[in-house]
């Protein structure tokens, strides 16, 4: 580590004599890029201001933001600079932030290694994830920025597509603020991409324009980039917004492009909408909202829902007694999957490499489910497979249980062990 100081020496001795590149002009500077992050330990070194980068500090004068890491992802920042927390939060390092998130004094910044998981602020796999920072340029001022990095299914599969940064020193940015203000354009690469999960994104209720499909016309449609994760039939809903919205799935952004699917009004609520399509891994659409004739409030809560995960969909059936289990089986799904505490529950534990087994009670009553033998092992059992790529919602969960400690079974307390009944959980084990 002795020569991440030395990058800081050369830094600000780089900052004193570098010739400014960018535009001196008020007003946000953006940047549409791809800059991969190297999983190693030197990374990616960026210089905001001139655009500069390279994979050695020493190959970028003036730099400001360093992410890096073999098996995570990591900020190193210069002096002056930092990496914004999610809103609310005072420590650890980059927060995944919402667009429209406020960067500015009233941010909280440091670095450090981000926190990969389902909670508010944490970085998602499968993802675009956007962050805020603050750096010195070469007025020696404090200016803010912030930028998109795409994450695929591990976080060490990382790039940059985006930054953009405000020009006027201790001036706040909002995160997506690309600095257009010019007509609304379905194709451009700084409108919000959606990703399998919740999303919070934007609308332009000022410069969009109305689309027809068929016999419904969507006002102010706002298109959303998506590229799904695996094949099978993926829902789109703004129910949770209570919006009254319409929504369609189109082939592409172009103006007559071939309109895949489209709804209004089938959500609970009478007035929101929720549109599905089976599409191909891989290959993007586009799922346009917009209003019924009227504004709607922005942000919008777009939620998708894709495919049960196939290696739950196939899983082993159980039956009474004893039932093997597989490393083999489990290398399936590599990545684990996140299993909340219980229903409804904010925590989560990840399970590497699971296995599936699926089991169907024959009479009504208390059951046990143990694995005490099994060695170091986590356990959770629910009702439902899960959406590929999302969090198992469980009935029960648990690890390292101390009912393994009896000497007829092991002599360990790394087995888990849950007791539950065909409709619930109870008893041992029955939570965190």
């Amino acid at each position: 580590m002795m020569n991440r100081p030395s990058r800081l020496g050369r830094h600000f001795a780089a900052a004193l004599t570098t010739a400014v590149a960018a535009s001196a002009t008020a007003g946000v500077q953006y940047t549409s890029t791809s800059l991969p992050v190297p999983a190693n330990f030197d990374g990616i070194y960026i210089n905001v201001q001139t655009g500069a980068t390279g994979t050695a500090g020493s190959a970028v004068a003036g730099w400001d933001l360093n992410p890096y890491g073999a098996a995570a992802l990591q900020w190193f920042n210069a002096t002056g600079t930092g990496m914004m927390r999610f809103p609310g939060v005072t420590s650890g390092s980059a927060g995944s932030l919402s667009l429209g998130t406020v960067v500015g004094a009233s941010g909280s910044f440091g670095a450090g290694t981000v926190t990969v998981g389902p909670a508010a602020g944490n970085w998602r796999l499968n993802a675009s994830n956007y962050f805020g920072f603050r750096f010195v340029a070469s007025d020696g001022l404090t200016h803010y920025g912030w930028g998109k990095m795409d994450v695929g299914a591990a976080i060490t599969d990382r790039t940059i597509t985006e930054y953009a940064w405000e020009t006027v020193p201790a001036t706040p940015i909002t995160v997506g603020d690309n600095g257009s203000s010019g007509p609304y354009d379905p194709c451009a690469p700084s409108n919000p991409t959606i990703v399998n999960g919740n999303n919070s994104v934007p609308l332009n209720q000022t410069t969009a324009t109305d689309l027809n499909v068929g016999s419904m016309v969507i006002s102010k449609a706002n298109y959303y980039k998506f590229t799904p994760i695996a094949d099978g039939t993926w829902s789109f809903s703004t129910c949770s917004s209570g919006a009254a919205t319409r929504m369609a799935i189109m082939a592409n952004c172009a103006p007559g492009s071939t309109v895949i699917t489209r709804d209004d009004n089938s959500c609970s609520n009478g007035s929101s909408a929720v549109v599905s399509a089976s599409l191909t891994s891989g290959v993007p659409v586009y799922v346009v909202v917009g209003g019924e004739g009227a504004d709607i409030p922005s942000p919008i809560e777009i939620v998708v829902i894709g495919p049960p995960e196939p290696v739950c969909v196939s899983a082993l059936v159980a039956a009474y007694g004893d039932n093997p289990i597989s490393s083999t089986l489990g290398a399936a799904n590599p990545q684990g999957v996140y299993s909340t505490a219980a229903q409804a529950s904010t925590s989560t534990a990840l399970i590497h490499k699971p296995q599936w087994f699926k089991f169907t009670p024959t009479a009504t009553g208390a059951f046990t489910f143990k694995s005490c033998l099994a060695g170091d092992t986590k356990m959770a059992i629910g009702g439902a497979c899960p959406s590929i790529g999302l969090t198992f919602n469980t009935l029960a969960y648990n690890d390292d249980a101390p009912s393994c400690l009896q000497s007829t079974e092991s002599i360990l307390n790394f087995g888990s062990w849950l007791d539950a009944t065909n409709n619930g959980a109870t008893g041992t084990g029955a939570g965190f």
